[in-house]
């Protein structure tokens, strides 16, 4: 298993982009898409820019707070924010008086997200925004590149040339002709978003592609610079994104609009940033209308030795290949501990979904257990029907542990009778316990993220 490399370049925010150097090969993949409606399957007309079509709605039972099964058997809450803000709607296209569950919207959009991959293997994410076959993707996912790899949410591959891309603003234009005709997302362009707004980011991070993640707009206005892009009036968001999620879209969680275009993350706290598509939709258009015939080549301020340099001109050295401060392009291998670390949460979560609390308890770490009877464990998942583990990938500390990060669908049952699918993001740690002679991994923490 391959680790997504991560291009980091230090600003005064710290921020990195979420991008696509690389490429990544998962342990094991659970996608998020049913398969239900493959991404060609809905051809039909549609206008140059999808801003005034609904491709799909919103869950009508949206509003309810759900508890969230971890690990404990405790429970998250996830509440659930309004949008003020609506589109044109055209009759038939979907909409929140459809009555679409969260699971129907992950779907429908996911169907039009796309993995990018270019010649060197460096993988990022994009989604079709006009039913000309163009994908909207950030600039640093293709630059230096004319043809890259579509990669479809059924596992179809192909071609995509680039025709517009920014030098300053973060934003490409990948047209791709096996997809025109193909009805794309909605952009959503009459408002911009709020603070509160529950929004779903989906992409490829770590090049496991049909990831979705949840969160909020925790901040708008952000402005920064990763030389050579300027980021202004920028979303903040609680959402997690890896490499691999740059260009993909940030989705309202209500009606399935785009709201932005997923494109850096904090080097530390995991803060996302999304640009506003309705700050970047007339460039986009104009590439559509008419493609650039030189694409031109980002400067990222290499010395003369091809070395990355700082906004202030300073030289990045060899002794900042490979930490957080520099430039690694080189994938490593996984090591054991973390595949086996991340067996431990296939395990746990493969015994939840069978009911089988018995065993999901006994992977519990002492100290958990001690803080938790397993009759308080087993009734902590009285309303959850089902369970799916959607992503999982463990990172090694360094002390002996590792951080297991998962996202979760969960099937649940609410107090009227109804049932709800929500998703959970969490984090464990996993190790061997302090004086524990039988050498059996367990999970010591979680939390939710």
């Amino acid at each position: 298993m391959k680790k997504q490399a991560i291009l980091s370049i230090i600003v005064s925010a710290a921020v990195l982009l979420a991008g696509s150097a690389g490429s990544y090969a998962i342990h094991r993949s659970y996608s998020t898409n049913t398969g239900e409606g493959a991404l060609l399957a809905n051809i039909a007309g549609g206008t140059e820019l999808a801003s005034t079509q609904v491709t799909v709605g919103s869950a009508a039972d949206d509003s309810k707070t759900n508890d969230s099964p971890d690990a404990s058997g405790g429970n998250t809450d996830s509440g659930n924010a309004t949008d003020d803000g609506t589109s044109n709607d055209s009759a038939g296209q979907g909409g929140e008086d459809d009555g679409l569950t969260l699971k129907q919207i992950i779907s429908a959009v996911g169907e039009k997200v796309v993995m990018i991959e270019t010649a060197d293997g460096s993988i990022g994410s994009g989604f079709l925004y006009n039913d000309r076959g163009d994908i909207l993707t950030n600039a640093h996912v293709v630059a230096g590149y004319k043809d890259v790899t579509i990669t479809t949410s059924d596992s179809d591959q192909m071609p995509g040339t680039v025709i517009g891309i920014g030098e300053e603003t973060d934003v490409a234009v990948v047209r791709v002709p096996d997809l025109e005709g193909v009805e794309p997302l909605e952009l959503k362009l009459s408002a911009e978003a709020e603070v509160g707004d529950e929004v779903l980011a989906l992409g490829s991070p770590l090049g496991l592609q049909n990831t979705v993640t949840t969160g909020i707009v925790s901040g708008v206005d952000r402005t920064f610079d990763i030389a050579p892009y300027y980021y202004e009036g920028l979303y903040q968001i609680s959402a997690p994104i890896a490499p691999g999620n740059s260009g993909g879209p940030l989705v309202d969680r209500r009606t399935g609009q785009v709201l932005g275009i997923n494109s850096a993350v904090t080097d530390e706290g995991g803060i996302g940033f999304s640009i506003p598509v309705i700050s970047i939709a007339d460039s986009a258009k104009s590439w559509s209308d008419s493609p650039m015939e030189v694409l031109p080549t980002p400067d990222y301020g290499y010395d003369e030795y091809g070395l990355p340099t700082d906004e202030y001109g300073d030289e990045y050295s060899d002794d900042y290949y490979g930490d957080d401060y520099g430039y690694d392009d080189v994938p490593a291998e996984a090591t054991e501990l973390e595949y086996a670390s991340e067996d431990v949460l296939y395990e746990f979560y493969d015994a939840v979904a069978l009911q089988d609390y018995q065993t999901a308890y006994d992977l519990l770490g002492a100290e958990w257990q001690a803080k938790q009877s397993y009759d308080n464990f087993a009734g902590g998942y009285k309303d959850t029907l089902n369970v799916y583990l959607d992503y999982c990938i463990g990172v090694e500390n360094g002390d002996g542990t590792v951080s297991v990060y998962v996202t979760i669908a969960a099937d649940e049952r609410a107090e009227d009778g109804s049932t709800t699918t929500e998703l959970y993001d969490l984090v464990y740690q996993v190790g061997y316990e302090a004086g524990d002679a039988s050498d059996v991994l367990k999970i010591i923490s979680g939390k939710s993220e």
